[in-house]
């Protein structure tokens, strides 16, 4: 098993998980702060199927923390990390490859997604692909919109999803 080490990035929108070492990323969490730490770890460690072994240590994230404030402050346009998908299904894997394809400041429909990975008529199962992505942001879920273009659910809500839309330029329908 490998292990993913964790700490919390106090960012523009709000504070979050991450977790990973270096240059790996295993895992964004949004809403997490000291107090919910330990409820937050137990879930992540469900979440990615018991993959990781998880350690607290914030010096060992701080180049992905770095990373993510940048991003999220606007000096950044993309991330140099490396993601390990391994572990999900070969369809969840599909589908995140496809989302990570969507550029900087466009926006697709779960319904394009579904296609886009090969199951035109998967784009339910395509929706909870995207809510339960471990790398949000860097894996761009939040620029998968509804079918008439409108804001469709997003782990940090939906006030945050517009704000990383605009952060990137992107214009909706």
């Amino acid at each position: 098993m490998a292990v993913a080490y964790y700490g919390i990035a106090e960012t523009e929108f709000g504070p979050m998980l991450v977790a990973g070492e270096g240059r790996r990323l295993a895992a964004i969490k949004f809403g997490v702060d000291a107090r919910r730490m330990p409820e937050a770890v137990e879930a992540l460690s469900r979440e990615l199927h018991g993959t990781y072994g998880l350690v607290a240590d914030e010096r060992r994230v701080k180049p992905l923390i770095k990373q993510l404030n940048e991003y999220l402050a606007g000096k950044r346009t993309a991330f140099d990390v490396e993601l390990d998908l391994s572990w999900m299904t070969p369809f969840r894997r599909r589908v995140m490859e496809e989302c990570a394809k969507v550029p900087r400041g466009q926006v697709a429909t779960y319904a394009d997604l579904a296609r886009r990975a090969g199951s035109p008529t998967a784009y339910r199962a395509v929706g909870r692909t995207m809510a339960t992505n471990p790398v949000p942001i860097v894996v761009p879920c939040h620029r998968i919109v509804g079918s008439g273009g409108g804001l469709h659910g997003f782990g940090g809500g939906l006030d945050m999803k517009a704000r990383l839309l605009a952060l990137e330029g992107a214009r909706l329908a």
